[in-house]
């Protein structure tokens, strides 16, 4: 899971053109087709991609979600 979120920060990253050390937030349209939505392909806006492993919790959370506007947030862990 932890790949899965380091591939969408840099993705969120790219695509505003953003290197905050405090983080970077990004609201949205998630969309994805049936097909998409079954293999864990998500699209956020119209930059920014999220790959999830089919069948884990994220996974159902965004199938759930679908079709609704939501905030993506990457911010550094508390590594305190």
């Amino acid at each position: 899971m932890k790949s899965v979120l380091y591939l969408a920060a840099g993705m969120l990253v790219a695509t505003l053109g953003l290197a905050a050390q405090d983080g970077a937030e990004l609201r949205g349209l998630l969309n994805a087709n049936e097909t998409e939505r079954n293999e864990g392909y998500f699209s956020v806006a119209q930059d920014t991609a999220i790959m999830v492993r089919p069948g884990s919790p994220l996974h159902q959370w965004l199938k759930d979600h679908s079709g609704q506007t939501v905030r993506v947030v990457i911010e550094p862990a508390d590594t305190h």
